[in-house]
C-alpha cells in the first residue's frame, strides 16, 4: 500500500471518529436541554396584559458536529454535512410484578378456593357415610343446596361482569370458580346418589349428570372461559372416585360423561388444557380398572363399554377438531390415550372377546386413517390420520397375537403386513406406507424363526416344517407386495428407495431358501431320510440362487431404464450362490449331494457366463 493510500485510510478513520464523538456530543446537548424545559415548566408567574406583542424566547439550539473532510470528501460540499441526531427512544418502564397486574391475585384466589371448596365437598360426603352423620337423604340435600347457592352467585356476579359498559368485558375470576365449585359440587352429588347410596339407577344417575355437566359447560362456552370448563370437569373427574369410595365401571361412566360433554364446552377454538383435563382421568381409571377387575365380571364388561364408546366419540370429536384447526395436537394425543384405555380394558377379557374388541377397534381406526386422509372427509393433518394409523395397526397386530393359534401367529401377522402394504401402494399414501413398513418388521421378526430353524439339521428335525414352508411363500408375497407398494409411491428419495430393495433381496433369498429346505427336510422326514432331505434342500436352494443370477445377469443387457440395476443384482447375487457354496454347504452338506451341487452350480457359471458372452457380442454388433 503506497503512503497516499495510507495517508486517506488514516483521514477516513479519523473523520469517522470524529463523527462519533459529536453525535455524542449533540445527543448530550438533546438531553441537557429537556432537563432545562422540564424544570422551568412547573414555576408559572403571572404576568401584566401586554399591549404589543410578546416575543417568544428562542428555541434551544442543539450544535451541530462541524463536518470533517474525508479523503474524498471536499471541505464545504454537502456530503460533508452530519446527519441529524435521531431522538432517543423512551426508557422501558419496569415489569410490574404478577401480584400487581389486573386480576392476578383475584384469580389466584378464586382458583384456590374453589379446588378446596370442591375437597371439603368431597371429603363431608365421605365422612358423612363413613360416621353416619345425618341421613343419605339430608346429605345429598345440603349438597344440593350447597351448589345451587354456589351457581346462583356465580352466575348474577358472570352476567354482572359481561353487562359492565368496558371495552372487551369478560366474566371475572371470582363467578367462574364459583360456578366451577358448584357444578362440580352437584355432579358429585350425583355420583353420591348413584355410586354411593343407589337412590337412583346407573342409568338415571347418568342422564342427571349429563344434564348437569352440560348446563355448566354451556354456561363456560357462553362465557368463552376455558378456565370454567378446566375447574369444572377436573375438580369432578378427581374427585368422582373419592366420593364413590370404589372404581366401578359407573365411576368409569361418569368419567366418560365429563370427557364428551367437555368437548363441545370448548367451541370451534382449541382447547389444549381442557382436552388433556377431559381424557386422562377416563383414561387412568381404565388402567387401574383392568388391575383390581376380576376377568370376565361385570365391572370388566362395564369398563370395556365404557372404552368402546369414549374411543368411538374421540375419533369423531378429533376430526373435527383438527378440521377446524390442524395445529390441535391434542386432539390426536386424546385419540392416542382412548386407543390405549381401549386396549388395556379388553385385556382382562376372555381370548374370542378379546379378540374381537381389538379387531374391531382396528378396523374402525384403520377406516379412520383412510377417509381421514382423502375426500370426502380429509385430507386432514397428518398427525391425525398417523394417530389412527399407527394406533389401528396396534390394536391388528395384538388381535393376531392375542387370538391366533401359536404356531400360525407369525402366519397371522405377514397376512397383515400384506394387507397393509396392498393399500398403501393402491392409495400411495405415505403415512400408509410407513405404518406398512412397521408392520412387516414386525411380521418379519416373527418369521425369523424359520430360516434359523432350518440352519442345521437338529434343528430342522424339531421345527414345525409346514408352517415354516407356508410363512416363506408368504414371506416372499410380502416383498412381491413391498416392492410393488415402494414403485408406486411418489416423492421418496433414492436411499430409500435402494434400502426397499435390499430388504427386498435379501428377504427373497432368506424365504426361498427356507422354503425349499423345509419342502425337501419335510419330504425325507416323510421317508425316513430327514438328514438327507435336508442337504438335498440346501443344494437346491443353492441351485436355484444361481439360475436366478443367470436370468438376471441376461436380463440385464437389455437397454431398459433398470437394465443398471439389474445387472448389478445379478452379479451380486451370483457372489452370493458361490459364497454359500463354500462358506456354507461345504462344511454342512456331505455326499454326493456336496458333489451334485458343485458340478451344477459351476456348469450354470459357465453356461452363464458363455451365453452372456454371446449376448454382448450381439448387443455390440447391432449397436
Amino acid at each position: 500500500m503506497s503512503n497516499r493510500t495510507a495517508v486517506h485510510q488514516l483521514e477516513a478513520d479519523f473523520a469517522d471518529a470524529m463523527q462519533r464523538l459529536y453525535t455524542v456530543g449533540n445527543g448530550l446537548a438533546h438531553l441537557r436541554t429537556e432537563l432545562d424545559l422540564e424544570e422551568a415548566r412547573p414555576v408559572t408567574v403571572p404576568q401584566p396584559l401586554a399591549t404589543g406583542p410578546v416575543p417568544r424566547p428562542a428555541p434551544p439550539t442543539t450544535p451541530v458536529a462541524p463536518a470533517v473532510p474525508g479523503p474524498d470528501m471536499a471541505p464545504g460540499s454537502p456530503s460533508a454535512t452530519v446527519p441529524p441526531v435521531p431522538p432517543f427512544p423512551p426508557l422501558a418502564e419496569p415489569a410490574e410484578p404478577w401480584y400487581r397486574r389486573e386480576g392476578r391475585v383475584t384469580a389466584a384466589l378464586a382458583v384456590t378456593g374453589a379446588v378446596i371448596t370442591m375437597a371439603g365437598v368431597a371429603m363431608l360426603l365421605v365422612l358423612a357415610v363413613q360416621h353416619g352423620w345425618f341421613g343419605p337423604v339430608a346429605r345429598v340435600t345440603a349438597g344440593g343446596v350447597l351448589a345451587g347457592l354456589l351457581v346462583a352467585l356465580g352466575v348474577r356476579g358472570g352476567e354482572t361482569d359481561l353487562r359492565t359498559p368496558r371495552v372487551g368485558a369478560r366474566v371475572g375470576s371470582a363467578p367462574v370458580a364459583l360456578v366451577a365449585t358448584g357444578v362440580a359440587a352437584a355432579y358429585l352429588d350425583v355420583v353420591a346418589m348413584t355410586a354411593g347410596y343407589g337412590f337412583v339407577g346407573p342409568a338415571v344417575g347418568l342422564v342427571l349428570a349429563g344434564a348437569l355437566a352440560l348446563g355448566g359447560l354451556h354456561l363456560a362456552r357462553r362465557w368463552d372461559s376455558e378456565l370454567l370448563a378446566v375447574l369444572t370437569v377436573g375438580g369432578a373427574a378427581v374427585l368422582a372416585p373419592v366420593v364413590a369410595q370404589d372404581l366401578t365401571w359407573v365411576v368409569s361412566a361418569f368419567l366418560a360423561v365429563l370427557c364428551l360433554t367437555a368437548w363441545w364446552a370448548g367451541g370451534t377454538t382449541p382447547r389444549p388444557v381442557l382436552t388433556l383435563v377431559r381424557v386422562l382421568p377416563v383414561t387412568f381409571s381404565l388402567l387401574a380398572a383392568s388391575v383390581l377387575s376380576a376377568p370376565e365380571g361385570v365391572d370388566t364388561t362395564g369398563h370395556l363399554v365404557v372404552a368402546v364408546v369414549v374411543l368411538l366419540a374421540t375419533v369423531v370429536t378429533s376430526a373435527v377438531s383438527v378440521g377446524r384447526s390442524a395445529s390441535d395436537v391434542t386432539a390426536s394425543v386424546a385419540l392416542a390415550l382412548t386407543a390405549v384405555g381401549l386396549g388395556v380394558s379388553a385385556m382382562p377379557m376372555g381370548e374370542p372377546t378379546r379378540t374381537l374388541v381389538l379387531a374391531g377397534a382396528a378396523a374402525v381406526l384403520l377406516l379412520a386413517a383412510t377417509a381421514l386422509s382423502r375426500r370426502p372427509l380429509g385430507p386432514v393433518a397428518t398427525h391425525l390420520v398417523a394417530t389412527a394409523g399407527a394406533a389401528g395397526t396396534v390394536a391388528a397386530v395384538l388381535a393376531v397375537v392375542s387370538g391366533a393359534p401359536e404356531r400360525f401367529i407369525g402366519t397371522g401377522l405377514l397376512l397383515l403386513a400384506i394387507g397393509h402394504l396392498a393399500v398403501a401402494g393402491s392409495t400411495r399414501a405415505r403415512t400408509t406406507l410407513s405404518l406398512a413398513g412397521g408392520a412387516s418388521v414386525v411380521a418379519l421378526l416373527a418369521w425369523l424363526g424359520h430360516p434359523v430353524a432350518v440352519l442345521t439339521v437338529r434343528g430342522a428335525l424339531g421345527h414345525d416344517l409346514a408352517t415354516g414352508i407356508l410363512d416363506s411363500v408368504l414371506a416372499g408375497g410380502l416383498v412381491v407386495v413391498g416392492v410393488w407398494a415402494v414403485s408406486a409411491q411418489r416423492g421418496l428419495t433414492e436411499d430409500v428407495r435402494r434400502l426397499a430393495a435390499f430388504v427386498a433381496w435379501v428377504t427373497g433369498l432368506a424365504a426361498s431358501a427356507t422354503a425349499l429346505v423345509s419342502v425337501a427336510a419335510l419330504v425325507g422326514e416323510r421317508v425316513g431320510a430327514t438328514s438327507t432331505g435336508f442337504t438335498v434342500g440346501h443344494a437346491a436352494a443353492t441351485v436355484t440362487w444361481m439360475l436366478a443370477a443367470a436370468w438376471l445377469l441376461l436380463r440385464g443387457l437389455d437397454r431398459s431404464g433398470d437394465s443398471d440395476l439389474v445387472l448389478r443384482s445379478g452379479l451380486l447375487l451370483s457372489g452370493l450362490s458361490v459364497a454359500k457354496l463354500f462358506l456354507y454347504d461345504l462344511s454342512a452338506l456331505s455326499g454326493i449331494v456336496r458333489s451334485v451341487a458343485f458340478i451344477v452350480t459351476g456348469l450354470l457359471l459357465l453356461a452363464t457366463g458363455t451365453m452372456y458372452a454371446r449376448a454382448w457380442e450381439r448387443r455390440r454388433l447391432t449397436a
